[in-house]
Order: structure tokens, then sequence, then C-alpha cells
């Protein structure tokens, strides 16, 4: 069952500059926001899933000494000021 569109609130300047946007676009303002709500649920799912990923792999033991990941920047660090 599909659901039903709900309002989004907010301040004039934003919605301003969201109008501006869509304009520049040539899109509708709601195409703009929906995509723009889309691309910001995409990212938050991912981060969500990415630290449950890390959180998992800890609980499992499966870590790595800081010093080894100090060194490993270390030298990609003086590899890239050569």
């Amino acid at each position: 069952m599909p659901l039903k569109a709900t309002s989004v609130r907010l301040d004039y300047e934003t919605l301003k500059r969201v109008g501006q946007m869509a304009e520049a676009m040539d899109r509708p303002r709601a195409w703009l926001m929906a995509e723009a709500i889309k691309q910001y649920v995409a990212r938050e799912e991912w981060f969500i899933h990415e630290v449950e990923n890390g959180v998992k792999a800890a609980d499992e033991g499966h870590l790595i000494d800081h010093a080894d990941i100090k060194a490993k920047w270390e030298t990609r660090r003086a590899a890239q000021m050569d």
C-alpha cells in the first residue's frame, strides 16, 4: 500500500534557496526536495549499515592494532610527498 506524502516545513530563506536551485535546474521545487530527501536517506542508511558492520566486526574480534594503521598511513603520506 503506497504511503501518503506529507508536507515539509522550511524556513523562508531555505525555501527561497531551494526555489532558486529548482529554477536553475529547470525542475519543480517539489522534485528537488524529494531528490534531496532520497539522497539524504540513502546516505544515512549506508552510514548506519557501515557502523553496524564495524561494531559486529569488533565484537567478533576483527580489530587492527592502532600502531599498524598509523604506520600504514604514514607510509602512504611519505610516498605522496616524494
